[in-house]
């Protein structure tokens, strides 16, 4: 069977999913009884800049994906990297300046692809009316609906160049009813339950997602 590992932050974790699953579990779902059937490692940890993450996908994935199971990965880019300081010297500062962020994400498409084929998926929408947003060490952050929108115009004008696949989640998801009512019974940044299960249904009718499905690799 398949393998797929989901790499990511605090919406790839499915953070605020009341059945603990989020969009990679969810879209498990939707195959588990189906000749797409997978095996999903969810790697997502919340909190983590694109840096961060990079400092241990490489690992994480060499030790789920052996070449002979048909490896995939699903690197989820989230919006940290995209938010800004809410407070202190650096308020209103990027988390992440977008020349580092750049190559950051470059170097990390990279190590991905050494290791088994890459699909993308941009950062979601989120809701300014619940900003700041407070993470658990103290800190604050502004996230902004216009960081978001450039920081998926960045992220696929790189994977285009580097012809790997990429899902617009944040223009997906930006008129879907059931996800912009569960990100504001959320937190403003993580929805509930019915937001993923939205997530899920839009990636599945991916055709760059139904085409890895269907292909095997050696």
């Amino acid at each position: 069977m398949r393998r797929i590992c989901f790499v990511g932050a605090s919406t790839t974790e499915g953070m605020g999913d009341e059945s603990g699953l989020g969009w990679p579990g969810r879209l498990w779902r939707l195959h588990e009884d189906a000749p797409t059937a997978f095996v999903a490692y969810n790697l997502g940890v919340r909190g983590q800049t694109m840096h961060q993450i990079k400092n241990r996908a490489i690992g994480e994935c060499k030790a789920r994906l052996p070449k002979a199971m048909g490896p995939l990965i699903i690197l989820g880019t989230g919006a940290n990297d995209l938010s800004r300081f809410a407070d202190g010297d650096y308020e209103g500062k990027s988390r992440t300046p977008r020349r580092g962020l750049e190559r950051t994400f470059r170097a990390l498409l990279s190590d991905l692809s050494d290791i088994a084929p890459v699909l993308v998926i941009g950062p979601p929408p989120i809701d300014e009316n619940q900003m700041p947003y407070r993470m658990t060490n103290g800190l604050k952050f502004d996230f902004r609906t216009i960081d978001c929108a450039e920081g998926t115009e960045l992220y696929a004008s790189i994977c285009k160049e580097l012809e790997i696949p990429f899902f617009d989640l944040f223009g997906a998801m930006l008129g879907d009813a059931d996800y912009q009512a569960a990100l504001k019974a959320g937190d403003g940044l993580h929805p509930t339950g019915r937001g993923y299960q939205a997530c899920a249904v839009a990636i599945n009718q991916w055709g760059a997602w139904r085409k890895a499905l269907s292909e095997g690799w050696a």
